[in-house]
């Protein structure tokens, strides 16, 4: 009687389906240091959920930038799965400098799987998707003064089960930079040297 009642209780939970779940399962970040320029993005890596691994953005040094420069938050990708008739509607990145207020871009759907993420790593559970279409392309350095900064990100699944995070607004992922004064160019350079020479000249010719 009891091998009985337990192989039914096998069938009946065979023949239900998965209970309704989403999640993020991995982020990444594109940073490009000269906006529109010649220099090839940089690729980090935040909630990484595979064996091959990108540099992580958080703790990251993203370097030196000279006041009045554009730096752009130039990509970013999002994997999340779903199963038991769940649905992720949605996402964004959010991002903010020197712990302002959070501002949102969209990450647009790209693909379900299978799909190899930013750092190589293949998934092709049925549930899975890639979300790496990033709206906009926003210059994380407008508006800065000279000195030391921080760059904050974290991602948002939107999703019929409720909102799903890889970081949070309270625990970002986290990079340092720095803003600098502009060198002057040897030209301008010599030329102010020259002027300041004419001007000492002057002052002593008057004191002549």
């Amino acid at each position: 009687m009891n091998k009985t009642l337990g192989l039914c209780a096998l069938l009946l939970a065979a023949a239900l389906p998965a209970a309704a779940a989403t999640g993020v399962f991995g982020s990444y970040l594109a940073i490009d240091p000269d906006g529109d320029g010649a220099t090839t993005a940089t690729w980090f890596g935040g909630q990484q959920p595979g064996s091959r691994l990108l540099g992580s953005f958080n703790g990251a040094s993203l370097g030196s930038f000279q006041l009045g420069a554009t730096a752009t938050l130039s990509g970013a990708e999002m994997l999340t799965w779903k199963n038991g008739g769940s649905d992720v509607t949605g996402g964004v990145l959010n991002w903010r400098v020197d712990g302002g207020a959070y501002q949102s871009v969209a990450l647009n759907f790209t693909s379900n799987a299978t799909f190899v993420d930013r750092a190589g790593n293949s998934f092709g559970n049925a549930g899975d998707q890639r979300w790496a279409s990033l709206a906009s392309a926003p210059n994380f350095l407008s508006g800065l003064a000279v000195g030391s900064h921080t760059l904050q990100v974290y991602f948002t699944a939107f999703t019929n089960q409720g909102q799903q995070l890889s970081g949070s607004a309270a625990n970002p992922f986290t990079a340092n930079f720095s803003v600098v004064s502009p060198v002057p160019e040897p030209g301008s350079l010599g030329l102010l040297l020259a002027g300041m020479g004419v001007i000492a000249w002057k002052h002593r010719a008057r004191r002549a």
